[in-house]
């Protein structure tokens, strides 16, 4: 494929489009770990809450990763990619805006893991194609850009929660269905097929993926470990809040949100453009990984002081965007283009499994002991993963 020079040679329709589409469907997703919590604790009760809340966003990542495993090995053997990647926006969209209706937390279950298995048949296949359109010196600004559109919509989400926070949560479940929409019809009329080298292998041997990259899941694998899901953290500032009664907990804590996202957006491309100049093991376990524990060990202390808890969702915006980014362009770099579909799909299930497992850890941690023991949990987890690059050596 030609790239053209221009002021941003980086910048292609497709990459636009699905910039574009996921600054949509993330204004619909993240509706979900503000608002979820309160739905749960309004069918289970606030003790059982976190519980709950644990199995459902484990299992959610759980059927993700499986998907994400499929679409991958999908990606190096099919022509046209575009239809598998519209259906996944479709059914995420969909499926999210009908957990209004939820009666119960075992639908909620259901409809949630519906969501998530949809976006799992997305990301393995929109990271190759965006890859294959990206000349490799520019892997860190184009891939930030998405993740910087993804997290604009993760501004967005909040603001539809706090403006609406007032109205009764299956509207503001309902209302998601207007960006899930708008993101399918992005998608639709912007990507364009570009031709790929298909593997010729109908089952790719994991031998066809360089060592270099299994070290790297390794140190992935041991950071999702303890990377516990973002919902936690919400429920945990909106209990420490909760003095101030719940309206004013869940606006508060949908402000820090927001302003945590805008940061994430910020580290997203920010942290990327930079990693395409100095190299990304480095960034990757400094500002995506050891930031991670801090925050996590900031956690510790159940404050309800608005400075601390700026802070703790500063690096927590810092972090996500780092490891989101540069995880992405670090598979970039290490994948050959007729695996790197297989590639995607096995990193992307990596990381679902550590969601999965942090997620039930963190949640079993917090019920069975305290909250303290949790994120303690989380902050180790995250200081032995960044150790872990340390031995890897130097690449782009």
């Amino acid at each position: 494929m030609q790239f053209k020079q221009s002021n941003l040679p980086w910048l292609n329709r497709n990459l636009l489009g699905f910039g574009i589409a996921s600054f949509l469907s993330d204004a619909s997703h993240e509706v979900v770990p503000l608002v979820l919590p309160a739905l749960v604790m309004h069918l289970v009760g606030s003790q059982q809450a976190p519980y709950y809340l644990g199995i459902i966003s484990g299992v959610s990542t759980a059927a993700a990763s499986v998907t994400t495993l499929f679409s991958g090995w999908m990606n190096d053997h099919i022509i046209n990619r575009k239809p598998l990647i519209l259906s996944g926006y479709a059914a995420s969209g969909l499926l999210v805006g009908c957990m209004g209706a939820a009666q119960s937390w075992v639908s909620v279950l259901l409809l949630h893991a519906g969501a998530w298995v949809g976006r799992g048949l997305t990301s393995a296949p929109r990271n190759a194609m965006m890859a294959d359109a990206t000349d490799p010196a520019y892997y860190g600004h184009a891939f930030g850009f998405r993740q910087a559109m993804d997290t604009a919509g993760a501004v967005a989400g909040p603001l539809i929660v706090y403006f609406l926070s007032s109205q009764p949560l299956p509207v503001i479940f309902f209302v998601t269905l207007i960006p899930g929409i708008l993101a399918f019809l992005a998608l639709l009329f912007l990507i364009q097929e570009i031709p790929h080298t298909k593997s010729q292998n109908p089952w790719v041997p994991l031998s066809e993926l360089p060592r270099s990259f299994f070290i790297f899941l390794g140190s992935i694998l041991i950071f999702g470990v303890g990377n516990f899901n973002k919902t936690l953290l919400l429920l945990r500032v909106q209990n420490n809040l909760a003095a101030s009664g719940m309206v004013a907990a869940l606006s508060i804590a949908t402000l820090l949100y927001i302003f945590r996202n805008i940061v994430q957006a910020a580290a997203s491309y920010g942290i990327g453009a930079l990693s395409d100049r100095v190299g990304r093991k480095a960034l990757l376990g400094l500002c995506g990984f050891v930031v991670f524990g801090c925050m996590s060990f900031a956690l510790i202390w159940a404050t309800d002081n608005l400075v601390l808890l700026s802070v703790i969702f500063l690096l927590s915006g810092i972090s996500a965007g780092s490891v989101s980014t540069l995880e992405k362009s670090v598979a970039a770099d290490l994948l050959p283009e007729q695996v790197r579909g297989t590639g995607y799909g096995i990193l992307l299930t990596v990381d679902s499994v550590g969601d999965l497992l942090s997620s039930l850890m963190v949640g079993f941690l917090w019920t069975a002991f305290s909250p303290e023991i949790a994120f303690l949990y989380g902050a180790i987890m995250s200081f032995i993963a960044a150790a872990m690059l340390i031995p890897l050596g130097r690449y782009h």
